[in-house]
C-alpha cells in the first residue's frame, strides 16, 4: 500500500513536466511543417526534401519547365516505402523528377504550379495505394496527366499498385468505392465522371503490381530503366532525318530475333560513310525499351587508341548498365573490369550497341566470355571490317549496308540543300546530276548538300564539275580511315584497282601484283573484308564510286601540278598532255605523231626521262596507229603490257625480262 501511494505522488509530481515538454515538442514539429509547407509553395521541388526521401544536396530547386518525371502518390501510403526508392534512383541518373506530396501543400494556390509541371514533363509516375483515392489531390492530377497525355502522344504513364489490386483501381471497387461514395457528397457529378473516367485509364495500363513479399527496390529498378530508355529514346536522333531507314531496321530486327531466349550479336558492316552508325541509332531507339539496360557507344575505335582505351570503353558501358558512375572509376586494369562485367552486368538483359570497331576489338579481353551473358542479351556491333565481326562467333548475323538508291538519296540531299524533301524545279536536274555523282553514299549527301545550302546556281554548277574530278575533303577523309589501316601491298593493289581494274577480270592484274610480291591472294581479300572493293559476277573488280574517286584523289595529292611525277596516269587528257609536251620520252614515242586515244600507266619511280634514264613502268595500257620502234630499253621493269595498235607488218619490240601479262589486240580496220 506504501508503495502505491509513492507512485502516485511521483506521477503527480512528473505529470505537469511531461505535459510542458509535450506542448514544446508539438509546437515545434508544427512550426517546422508550417515552414516545409511554406516553402512547397515557393518552389515545388523543396516538396520532395521536406519528405527526407533523398540526401539535401541533390534536391536543389528546379525552374519550372526543366522536369522530366513527374510522380504522381499520397504521401501517408508510400512516402518511406516505393516513392522514395523510386525517387532516390532516378535523382541518381540526375533525372530530373518532380515528387509531389498530397500532404504537405498550402491551400489551393499552388495548384497552376503543379498544371505547369506536369504539362512540361515527359513521363508520369502514378503509384496507387489503397487509400489513393481520397486525395483529391492525386485525382485533380491522375485527371490533368491523362489529359496532357492524350494530347502528347510522345508523353508515357508508367502505374505502380502498391498493396491494391489493379481491378480496384481500373473498376473503382473496394476501397476506391468506398473513397467516391465521400467524394460524391462535395464535388459535382462531372468531376467524379472525369476522375473516374481517369482512373479506369490508366488502371487498365500494363505497370507492376507491388505485393507485400516483393522485393521494392527490384521493381524500382525496373522502373527507372523505363524512365531512362524512353528518355535516351527522345533525346537520342534528335538532330538527323531518317530517310530510307525502315527496311534497314526490320532487317536488323529480324537479325536480333527479340522473340529468341538466346544472346544474340548482329554485325553491320560497310564502307565509311554509308550510314551504319545511322542504323545502329535508329534500331537502338526502336528495341532499346524490351531490355532491362541499354548502352550505346560511339566511336569505339577513337576509344580504343587512347591511352587504357580497354579500361575507357569497359567503365563507358558499365556505368551505362548498372547507372553508377562512381562504381566504374575503380577499375584499375580490364581485368578488372571484366570481373565487374561478369559478376554485375551479365545478370541484366541488355543491349549494347559498340559502333565503328576495328581489328584492335577483342571482344574477350574487354567484355569476356560471350557464354557469361544472360539469354536474351543482345550486341549490335558496327564495322567496315566484316572479318572483325564474323570472327567474334560463330552465331554472329551479318548485315551488309549499301548505297541509297537514287529517290531516298534525292531526298536525303534536298533535305540538306534546300530542308525539303525534294527541290526546286529550276535546280532539279542539278540537283539529280549531284546525287549521281554522289552513288548514294549518305556523307557525300549530307557533306554535299549542306555546302550547297542557299548557294547561287552558278556555285552549283562550279561544284559538279569539282566533284566529276576531285571528291569533297571531309568524304576523303572519312573514307581514308580505312585506307590508311592497309599495309603497303594493300595500298598498292587497292590504288591499281581504284585507277585501272574496277570491272577488269582479277586474274590478270593479280599476275603482276605476285610479281612485284604483292601478295594479291591474301591482300585481296583484306580489301574485301574492308568493304574496299568487291569481287562482282564472273570474278571482275568491283568498287563504290566514292572509294574509286578517293583512291584516285590519293595518287592525284602525290602531286598536284605535275602529273607525270604521280605513281598512276588514268587519265587520257593528262596522258595526252605528256603526249605533246613531251614529258616522257616513251610515251612520245608511243605517240609516234598522232593521238592516242587511250593511256593507262602505273609507275613505280615517274620523273622526266630520258634515253639513258629508262622510265620504270610496271604496267601500261595503251591504244597507237603506229608501233614501228624498239621500246626494248625505255622499259625494261615493265611486268603487264596490253597494247592496241595497226598492224603494220611487224611486232613492236618490247624488253621481256620482267613481263608477266602481255596482251596485243589489233586495231579494227588494219
Amino acid at each position: 500500500m506504501d508503495y502505491m501511494k509513492w507512485a502516485v505522488t511521483v506521477i503527480g509530481l512528473l505529470l505537469p513536466l511531461l505535459i510542458i515538454l509535450y506542448k514544446l515538442w508539438l509546437g515545434r514539429r508544427i512550426s517546422n511543417r508550417a515552414n516545409n509547407v511554406d516553402n512547397a509553395s515557393r518552389t515545388l521541388d523543396s516538396i520532395a526534401s521536406a519528405s527526407g526521401s533523398a540526401d539535401s544536396d541533390t534536391l536543389l530547386p528546379l525552374p519550372f519547365g526543366e522536369y522530366e518525371v513527374f510522380m504522381n502518390f499520397r504521401g501517408p501510403d508510400t512516402r518511406y516505402q516505393i516513392t522514395d526508392i523510386l525517387f532516390r534512383f532516378l535523382v541518381n541518373l540526375k533525372i530530373r523528377t518532380f515528387k509531389d506530396d498530397d500532404e504537405l501543400r498550402k491551400g489551393e494556390g499552388i495548384w497552376p504550379n503543379l498544371v505547369e509541371a506536369i504539362e512540361q514533363s515527359k513521363i508520369y509516375v502514378t503509384i496507387f495505394s489503397e487509400n489513393y483515392a481520397y486525395s483529391k489531390w492525386c485525382l485533380k492530377e491522375l485527371a490533368v496527366i491523362v489529359e496532357h497525355q492524350e494530347r502528347n502522344q510522345g508523353c508515357i504513364i508508367l502505374p505502380i499498385f502498391y498493396m491494391v489490386d489493379p481491378r480496384d483501381v481500373r473498376h473503382q471497387s473496394g476501397p476506391y468505392l468506398r473513397a467516391f461514395r465521400q467524394h460524391e457528397n462535395f464535388f459535382d457529378e462531372e468531376t467524379i465522371r472525369i476522375w473516374k473516367a481517369a482512373l479506369n485509364k490508366v488502371g487498365a495500363l500494363k505497370g507492376w503490381h507491388v505485393k507485400s513479399n516483393d522485393e521494392q527496390g527490384a521493381i524500382a529498378d525496373l522502373v527507372t530503366g523505363i524512365v531512362w530508355s524512353h528518355l535516351s529514346k527522345n533525346n537520342f536522333l534528335e538532330t538527323d532525318k531518317l530517310i530510307g531507314m525502315d527496311d534497314h531496321i526490320e532487317v536488323v530486327k529480324e537479325r536480333l530475333a527479340l522473340d529468341s531466349p538466346c544472346m544474340t550479336i548482329v554485325g553491320i558492316h560497310g564502307i565509311g560513310g554509308i550510314g551504319k552508325t545511322t542504323i545502329a541509332k535508329a534500331v537502338y531507339n526502336k528495341v532499346s525499351p524490351q531490355f532491362d539496360r541499354c548502352s550505346f557507344v560511339e566511336d569505339v575505335r577513337e576509344m580504343l587508341q587512347q591511352r587504357d582505351g580497354i579500361i575507357i570503353l569497359q567503365k563507358h558501358i558499365i556505368s551505362d548498365i548498372l547507372r553508377v558512375k562512381n562504381f566504374a572509376e575503380s577499375i584499375a586494369n580490364n581485368s578488372a573490369g571484366i570481373r565487374i562485367i561478369k559478376d554485375r552486368i551479365s545478370r541484366f538483359k541488355f543491349l549494347i550497341v559498340l559502333d565503328d570497331v576495328d581489328e584492335k576489338f577483342r571482344f574477350d579481353k574487354i567484355l569476356g566470355n560471350i557464354k557469361n551473358f544472360v539469354s536474351g542479351s543482345r550486341f549490335i556491333i558496327t564495322s567496315r571490317n566484316v572479318k572483325v565481326l564474323s570472327t567474334l562467333t560463330d552465331d554472329c548475323k551479318l548485315y551488309k549496308v549499301l548505297e541509297m538508291n537514287h529517290s531516298h538519296a534525292l531526298q536525303l540531299f534536298c533535305n540538306h540543300s534546300f530542308k525539303q524533301d525534294s527541290p526546286p524545279s529550276s535546280y532539279e536536274t542539278l540537283s539529280n546530276d549531284i546525287v549521281s555523282v554522289a552513288a548514294g553514299l549518305p556523307l557525300t549527301l549530307k557533306v554535299v548538300g549542306s555546302l550547297l545550302f542557299q548557294e547561287e546556281k552558278v556555285i552549283w554548277e562550279d561544284k559538279l564539275r569539282q566533284l566529276k574530278e576531285i571528291p569533297e575533303e571531309e568524304v576523303v577523309e572519312r573514307l581514308k580511315i580505312s585506307y590508311d589501316t592497309l599495309n603497303e601491298e594493300a595500298k598498292q593493289i587497292f590504288l591499281d584497282i581504284a585507277c585501272f581494274f574496277i570491272g577488269e577480270d582479277k586474274d590478270l592484274p593479280s599476275y603482276m601484283w605476285s610479281d612485284c610480291d604483292f601478295f594479291p591472294i591474301s591482300n585481296i581479300n583484306i580489301l574485301r573484308q574492308r568493304s574496299m572493293i568487291e569481287i562482282a559476277s564472273h570474278l571482275l573488280f568491283h568498287m563504290h564510286d566514292q572509294l574509286r574517286d578517293m583512291g584516285r584523289e590519293i595518287v592525284r595529292q602525290e602531286n598536284t601540278r605535275h602529273p607525270w611525277k604521280r605513281s598512276r596516269i588514268w587519265s587520257k587528257g593528262k596522258a595526252l598532255d605528256m603526249l605533246c609536251n613531251q614529258k616522257l620520252t616513251l610515251l612520245y614515242k608511243l605517240w609516234s605523231g598522232r593521238r592516242s586515244s587511250h593511256t593507262s600507266i602505273s609507275v613505280d619511280n615517274a620523273s622526266t626521262q630520258s634515253d639513258s634514264n629508262p622510265l620504270q613502268l610496271r604496267y601500261l595500257d595503251i591504244k597507237a596507229r603506229m608501233l614501228n620502234d624498239d621500246f626494248s630499253n625505255y622499259v625494261p621493269g615493265l611486268r603487264s603490257l596490253r597494247v592496241s595498235f595497226k598492224y603494220s607488218g611487224r611486232m613492236p619490240n618490247f624488253s621481256v625480262d620482267n613481263l608477266v601479262i602481255v596482251e596485243l589486240f589489233r586495231l579494227r580496220g588494219t
